[in-house]
């Protein structure tokens, strides 16, 4: 129903536009959205509110654009009484990701099941814990859980705590931290658990020692089969490979201006956090981090910082004494390719565009784009580093 609906407000949009109407149409719609959000009381009102606007707007609205407009706004009130569009409010659009895990006991040693029972994405609400959106997410894809006593998470589909030798059960991480605390801790109100962050639920059979949660150990490093980064223009030259836990500081090449790069920055130990920084470290401010790592802008002279286990951030370790952090740097530098002009990653028509201009002295390249416009290597920028260009936009030439 309500994709029927909205096939006859795309209809009429399309008749207005021919007509020269266009604007009309989309002021109203927006208007009928925004009045639908906040129910139908602006509806009485509205005729002549948008009256008005044509009116003013158009000389010739008249009265066959009244009456069309009044049949529109009609069975735009009908529908929204009827269900047939929404009137809701906004959809909530914050999200967590839920992930179930088994992959220390194995079905051949006894286990119901193992490996991933689950990916989930969840709708995060106000009054929401860790807690609660990991049993929601369970009971939302017709697993079952049970809470002991204590009040932590017990079962997930048959698996239980200490079926494995008395010294097996459940943990959680958040964004690759075990936490501190027990997950009712962490709550959308207290800022503990906010959107995009990802929880993950595994069975340990050895008390955590087996899923990356140490007890008594300092190690302070990142995680060398865990670490890596992903961004649309990191260079060819720049490999995940070269990543060594021992060593603390790094260079990341683009071949473009600007990057969004997000790490994957998983501790050795995940008893401890890892927090990601950029140009500044501030291990001492709530929130100056990129939380998770995720979506940090770059450009050329940029330096990320990696922080893991300082000693101010909580840490289920604190009682076997303090340990020494760890801070890795990585530099952002730009490495330009060959025939990209306009520093955007990729050769395509406007690096061609600007070359021409260049020659027909239109716009002056600068000696930067002078150096990279040298595409055939000969030492000279002339037709022929257009053609180039050319032939690796038609895939002529890799």
């Amino acid at each position: 129903m309500r994709s029927e609906s909205a096939a006859t407000v795309i209809t009429v949009y399309s008749v207005w536009n021919e007509s020269g109407y266009f604007r009309v149409g989309l002021d109203l719609y927006s208007w009928t959205r925004r009045s639908t959000a906040k129910t139908n009381r602006n509806f009485a009102c509205g005729f002549d509110v948008v009256l008005f606007f044509i009116e003013k707007h158009f000389l010739f609205g008249g009265i066959f654009m009244k009456k069309l407009l009044s049949i529109i706004l009609a069975v735009t009130v009908f529908a929204a009484a009827f269900g047939v569009i929404s009137v809701s409010a906004e959809e909530n659009d914050k999200t967590v990701s839920v992930i179930v895990v088994n992959n220390t006991y194995s079905k051949e040693n006894g286990a119901p099941w193992s490996g991933v029972l689950f990916n989930a994405t969840v709708t995060l609400g106000e009054d929401d814990s860790m807690e609660s959106v990991i049993e929601r997410a369970v009971s939302e894809n017709d697993y079952s859980f049970t809470v002991s006593d204590y009040g932590y998470i017990s079962e997930i589909n048959g698996l239980t705590e200490y079926a494995y030798n008395g010294s097996g059960g459940w943990m959680a991480t958040l964004n690759n931290w075990f936490t501190a605390d027990g997950t009712g801790a962490y709550t959308v109100a207290n800022g503990g658990l906010q959107s995009g962050d990802e929880i993950v639920m595994m069975y340990t059979c050895a008390w955590g020692a087996d899923v990356g949660s140490l007890y008594g150990d300092f190690n302070t490093t990142l995680s060398v089969d865990e670490f890596g980064f992903r961004g649309s223009y990191i260079s060819e030259a720049t490999t995940q490979e070269f990543f060594v836990p021992e060593i603390l500081d790094y260079t990341i090449e683009i071949n473009a201006s600007e990057d969004v790069i997000s790490f994957l920055a998983v501790p050795t130990n995940k008893n401890y956090q890892a927090r990601v920084y950029k140009n500044e470290y501030q291990p001492d401010v709530n929130g100056a981090e990129y939380r998770g790592g995720k979506n940090v802008p770059v450009k050329d002279g940029d330096v990320i910082y990696i922080g893991v286990g300082n000693p101010s951030w909580p840490t289920m370790n604190s009682w076997a004494g303090t340990a020494e952090e760890t801070v890795y740097t990585f530099k952002i530098k730009y490495v330009p390719l060959l025939g990209d002009l306009n520093g955007n990653g990729k050769l395509d028509i406007d690096d061609v565009t600007i070359l021409q201009r260049s020659f027909a002295e239109f716009e002056e390249l600068s000696e930067k784009q002078k150096e990279i416009a040298d595409i055939n290597g000969d030492k000279a920028v002339d037709i022929l580093d257009a053609t180039a260009i050319q032939r690796v936009i038609a895939e002529f030439d890799a």
